[in-house]
């Protein structure tokens, strides 16, 4: 056994070339090359390498007679070679198998297993190369929005998770029951950040959400992780302007660090949007769905197809904003030179869709009760939210990015279900 300072991550072995080095991982893909080698395939969780093994090493026959997914443990010499998939290969002078797999491993996953096969058994599919490849860029993700919201001072906060109080409507709620009490599964952070803003001022978080929503499309999900931010002092186009340059980061950061993984995806059109970004507002909608001879009743919702229509026609991100106050929740501020129309805004992206939606919320505390008594709502489980309203209240708005559709995306997924670890569906609550 080799020196616990030479145990290297996969990651890390282009740094390591013409050393004797240890990998500890898993056999994810075995060859046999004549009697006398073998070429594996090896991963450790930050990537892949080559491995050649000859039957003259210590190891070799225990390695011989293993099944794929054996845990290993191999030592040997670094070296590049540029045709290998990965750029690099480990010489191997001695290998141990820590962990032996069953021989059914064979048997489990099949080119053409069905979609419910495939997620009865995630828990196997994340091993993959592409799937695998998902959970490190939502890793990646994650850290670009945080560094963006350092550089521009937000502060992080952990809202809770089980909520009194709904969000945008009892409709779509998980209850939960808490002790003698009912408790539901928050919709959005929404509240609890603006009800910290004059604490800490701009502040933002990154926490799951859940909708009980009876949807079977290729972007929704019953549950997610939400990046959700709430400003302060802020107007309408400031809003929209905070959202355009969150989309410019992380697609900035994805060309610069992540092109191996949009390699693997075969993205090769991601580009940096164009600023500003197009805006348009309901009623030009309509109007767009109207001259290609598709009806919408002034009034209603955009569905998803019909989303996916508009700006894959544009073929660019675009804002969709002034939708009547009536799709919208209590809290929306209404325009000032139209009440029927919300400062809400939507953002669709090519081949998803909506992947933010957001707005200015109402800072009038009289209107707020108003809005409250209209939903008949019960007002003691909103007071600790409307008193931001009797004490310094501000112009403030914020919005909720869906981390799974952005992740659809911008690495050009087929559907939503492959963006998450475990997706969860009507019908699909395991494993």
């Amino acid at each position: 056994m080799i020196s616990m300072e030479k145990v290297v991550r996969v990651s890390d072995i282009k740094n390591h070339v013409g050393e004797n080095v240890q990998i500890r991982g898993w056999m994810h893909l075995k060859r046999e090359h004549g009697k006398h080698m073998l070429f594996l395939v090896v991963r450790d969780g930050t990537g892949f390498v080559q491995v050649v093994l000859r039957d003259n090493i210590q190891g070799y026959n225990e390695v011989f007679n293993s099944y794929r997914e054996a845990s290993v443990i191999i030592t040997g010499e670094v070296s590049e070679d540029k045709r290998s998939p990965y750029g690099y290969e480990i010489r191997a002078n001695g290998v141990k198998v820590v962990s032996p797999s069953q021989p059914t491993i064979e048997e489990e996953i099949q080119p053409d297993s069905s979609v419910e096969l495939l997620l009865d058994k995630r828990h196997l599919v994340v091993r993959g190369e592409k799937a695998s490849a998902v959970l490190r860029y939502t890793d990646k993700l994650l850290r670009y929005l945080r560094e963006f919201c350092v550089e521009r001072d937000l502060t992080e906060v952990i809202p809770p998770v089980l909520t009194k109080a709904a969000c945008e409507g009892g409709a779509t709620l998980f209850p939960v029951k808490y002790f003698d009490d009912t408790a539901y599964l928050t919709q959005s952070s929404q509240l609890y950040l603006e009800a910290v803003l004059p604490a800490l001022g701009d502040v933002y978080c990154i926490q799951k959400s859940f909708r009980a929503e009876h949807h079977r499309t290729r972007r929704h999900l019953l549950e997610y992780y939400h990046f959700e931010p709430e400003l302060a002092f802020i107007d309408f186009g400031d809003l929209i302007r905070f959202a355009e340059d969150t989309i410019i980061h992380i697609v900035k950061r994805t060309l610069e660090e992540d092109y191996k993984t949009l390699e693997l995806f075969g993205v090769t059109d991601l580009k940096v949007p164009r600023q500003p970004f197009r805006r348009m507002t309901y009623a030009e909608a309509l109007d767009f769905f109207k001259s290609r001879g598709v009806s919408i009743e002034p009034g209603m919702d955009i569905e998803e197809s019909k989303e996916r229509l508009l700006v894959d026609h544009f073929g660019e991100p675009v804002f969709l904003t002034e939708f009547p106050s009536v799709q919208k929740a209590f809290y929306f501020k209404r325009k000032e030179s139209d009440e029927s129309l919300a400062q809400a805004v939507d953002l669709l992206v090519p081949t998803v869709g909506e992947i933010i939606g957001g707005g200015m919320r109402e800072d009038d505390y009289d209107k707020i009760i108003s809005r409250l008594r209209e939903i008949n709502a019960n007002l003691d489980d909103y007071r600790w939210y409307t008193d931001f309203r009797k004490y310094g209240s501000v112009p403030h708005g914020g919005y909720g990015l869906g981390i799974e559709r952005t992740i659809e995306w911008i690495l050009r997924l087929e559907h939503i279900r492959d963006a998450t670890l475990f997706p969860r569906f009507i019908n699909r609550l395991l494993p």
